[in-house]
């Protein structure tokens, strides 16, 4: 029969919530992106959506160069910091479905093995998202959706407390087997 310590309990137990936070931020990201992505395709059928006359006062006022092109609102554009910042489309569904499985593959990895290696794997990971997380809440600040930007701030704080209980696992010595 083995005995675990008070300090290995607690370790196994920081791992489990650090797996849980890392998987519920996936999950929250993948929301997210779901209902921008039905946001956006949401505001784009009244455009579709107008009469003859309407599309040539709309065309005659976009013409002169005051008015902007449909889509390329400045709210639109400036959403493209986290692009200019990584040089690829952060929003894609591709970039996303890859963010929520390496999260998840990080989860297995740090219930299954909370090891060094893989606890500053964690910390990269989640440092580099928190940061377009920001980044996120900027634009969706910037574009009036709190709703969306509030959701972002929710990822962003499992992201904070994720880093905190990586650390901790850095820093506590894992029990000896």
């Amino acid at each position: 029969m083995t005995s675990t310590s008070p300090a290995s309990g607690v370790r196994h137990w920081v791992a489990a919530a650090v797996a849980v936070l890392l998987v519920a931020a996936a999950a929250l990201l993948v929301v997210g992106a779901l209902l921008e992505r039905h946001a956006e395709s949401g505001t784009e059928h009244p455009v579709v959506a107008v009469t003859g006359e309407q599309q040539e006062t709309h065309h005659d006022e976009s013409t002169d160069g005051a008015h902007a092109e449909p889509g390329t609102a400045p709210a639109n554009r400036g959403g493209e910091a986290a692009e200019r910042l990584t040089g690829i489309n952060v929003e894609s569904p591709w970039v996303v479905a890859l963010g929520a499985v390496v999260s998840v593959a990080l989860a297995v990895a740090v219930w299954l093995h909370p090891n060094r290696p893989v606890i500053a794997t964690v910390v990269a990971f989640t440092a580099a998202a928190l940061v377009l997380d920001v980044l996120e809440i900027n634009y969706q600040l910037g574009a009036d959706r709190i709703g969306m930007a509030a959701l972002a701030g929710v990822i962003a704080a499992l992201r904070v407390a994720t880093l905190v209980g990586s650390g901790y696992l850095y820093r506590s010595r894992p029990a000896a087997t």
